[in-house]
């Protein structure tokens, strides 16, 4: 991987990453060589397009997707150290650098590869994409630019799970097909919910692809290669080179069957099945020793043996032409012979009885079954109790009588099987519980007042949304039963301090709102919004009017006025009044003149002689 320099992004990404240069673009973003200056150590740096940066959906699912590809630790899998978000709405990911080449720049290099290397490669994405489904995670975009091959042999897959992400990023496309058209399963290509199997069919064609030096479908567009997958059947990789082994041909054809149900069950089953080609010793030459090969000027990398050249080709088929001719040769023989050897016959005519292996090692079973006599094949099912990589069952039961040699299944648990909870938020429950029951979920609903969701509409859920758990789990969501209105108390008439005691037992916030009246004694509640009985949210606001008694009035001056005409004053004022000593005149009052009381209270007059009015 030769890095070449990138102005276009800072040259220390989330003050921890130098970048070296720039290693590979694509639909997401860059991929750059880069220092870890934490560490000490290299890594290969995504970037995310600045596009998709700006999309908040899309950086929480990036979030989401890398979160989860972290907690894969496998040595096919290409590991995630980091996740980071920079200033401006930018991410990235910082991921193991491994020292190799693509399937496609070996393809690029050599057209193809032979049987034997095709196989080995396919075997070990197997291995990595087994884990992965195990740990409820599917890659989604299985292709020859996400399989790396290192100069020891070693395979690696990567971006799994990564696609998903951007193609919710673009899910608004109308008439996009998403992932790449060459690799994507019928039920990617219609629309329908697909699973795993899909990543195994996606294998299927890369494997085709390796056999052969093509893909197994051509169009003018990336549309019309994805629908062509839906109406025919993938070729069989011997129509286009008939040196290919036929047990190759097998594993295209099972994992590129257009019903996911009539693929292998499991990408274990299929890594199986790969290895039961190559030690069935096909004169293909499956299980060819490994070389190393010059793929670039610079770069080798490990694989098995190489194809044979056209020439090579025709000696094998000579070669097979005189194998075929002894075989005719010592089945005479054995007929010769055929009075000497009944014995043997009869023995290879001998029976045995399945032994019972359920709860025993993979290894243990087929051990088991091997000393009875029996062949062993093995299959793939999840299991909510029986542990990962402990015999469930056998395919004849226990017990059954067989021909020995006879073929016997070991149906092995994948231990239970595991998926991502959908974010059900904001739905109605009814398609809240029809989403949760597709991915084999339960549902346990609660119903809970809300003041901003719908009533029937999904609140929240419990676990949340992308949390993986085990097929079977339950999911508990909360929905809106809209707002909680409860019936307003009636206050009117009661004491400021009363009505707040009422109203907030109720659930009610109160706010007073003063107002002077001639009738009401100061503290009394006048009147209340919203009135007594009416409905209203609780926790809402309800407003009281208290009285603050009598309006206020100017206190008139009475001073020097006689008795007759400061009790006329002060009536026509809205006033009582009160005299108090002997005398002609008003000599002094009490509130003095232009004090703001009540109207009504009562002004206190003094009497006296008057002397200085």
């Amino acid at each position: 991987m030769t890095a070449s320099g990138d102005p276009t992004v800072a040259p220390l990404v989330g003050g921890r990453y130098r970048i070296r240069g720039l290693i590979a673009s694509g639909g997401m973003g860059e991929v750059y060589e880069a220092e870890d200056t934490v560490l000490e150590r290299a890594v290969a740096l995504k970037v995310v397009r600045p596009s998709l940066g700006q999309d908040p959906e899309f950086l929480a699912r990036f979030r989401s997707e890398a979160t989860n590809a972290a907690r894969l630790h496998h040595p096919g899998i290409v590991g995630v150290f980091d996740f980071g978000l920079e200033p401006g709405g930018g991410a990235y990911m910082a991921m193991e650098l491994v020292d190799g080449q693509t399937v496609r720049e070996i393809l690029a290099a050599r057209g193809r590869l032979d049987p034997g290397a095709a196989a080995a490669v396919a075997a070990q994405v197997c291995d990595a994409l087994d884990h992965a489904h195990r740990a409820g995670i599917v890659h989604r975009d299985v292709k020859p630019e996400n399989i790396l091959v290192t100069p020891d042999g070693r395979v690696k897959v990567a971006d799994l799970g990564l696609s998903r992400a951007l193609a919710a990023a673009r899910a608004t496309q109308a008439g996009v097909v998403f992932g790449s058209p060459h690799y994507l399963a019928p039920e990617q290509v219609d629309g329908r919910e697909s699973d795993h199997r899909a990543d195994i069919y996606a294998l299927g064609i890369v494997l085709f692809e390796m056999l052969t030096g093509r893909p197994p479908f051509s169009g003018d567009t990336a549309a019309a290669i994805a629908y062509r997958r839906t109406a025919e059947d993938v070729p069989a990789p011997r129509s286009l080179d008939p040196a290919i082994p036929p047990a190759l041909d097998e594993v295209v054809r099972r994992a590129t069957a257009r019903s996911p149900d009539e693929r292998f069950a499991s990408a274990r089953a299929m890594g199986d099945a790969l290895r039961s080609a190559a030690m069935a010793g096909d004169p293909g030459g499956l299980a060819g020793h490994t070389v190393v090969l010059p793929l670039a000027a610079t770069e080798t990398v490990a694989l098995p043996r190489a194809a044979p050249a056209p020439d090579a080709t025709r000696r094998r088929a000579r070669a097979a032409v005189r194998r075929r001719r002894r075989r005719l040769v010592a089945l005479a023989v054995a007929l010769l012979v055929l009075g000497a050897s009944t014995p043997a016959i009869i023995g290879a005519l001998a029976r045995a009885r399945v032994p019972a292996v359920a709860g025993k090692t993979r290894a243990e079973a087929a051990r088991a079954l091997q000393a009875a006599g029996l062949a062993v094949s093995f299959d793939f099912e999840n299991h909510d109790s029986i542990e990962s990589g402990t015999v469930i069952r056998t395919r004849p039961p226990a017990g059954r009588s067989m021909r020995r040699r006879s073929m016997v299944t070991i149906v092995v648990s994948l231990g239970p099987a595991t998926v991502n909870v959908p974010d059900v938020r904001g739905l109605t429950y009814a398609a809240a519980a029809r989403a949760l029951d597709k991915r084999g979920l339960k549902v346990r609903r609660q119903d809970v007042f809300s003041h901003d969701v719908a009533a029937g509409r999904v609140v929240s859920q419990d676990p949340g949304a992308n949390d993986i758990k085990r097929a079977g789990s339950t999911v508990t969501v909360r929905v809106s039963k809209g707002k909680d209105m409860v019936e307003v108390p009636g206050v009117a008439g009661k004491t400021e301090q009363e009505a707040r005691a009422s109203l907030r037992g109720a659930g009610f916030q109160v706010k007073a709102s003063p107002r002077f009246d001639d009738a009401a004694p100061a503290g009394r509640v006048l009147d209340q919004s919203p009135d007594a009985g009416a409905n209203a949210e609780r926790g809402s606001t309800v407003t009281i009017v208290v009285s603050q008694g009598p309006p206020l009035a100017p206190v008139p001056d009475l001073r020097c006025m006689t008795r007759k005409q400061a009790e006329d004053r002060a009536a026509a004022s809205g006033f009582a009044i009160r005299f108090e000593g002997r005398g002609k005149r008003v000599v002094d009052q009490q509130p003095g003149p232009g004090a703001e009381q009540p109207r009504g209270s009562t002004i206190t007059a003094f009497l006296g002689a008057g002397v200085y009015c």
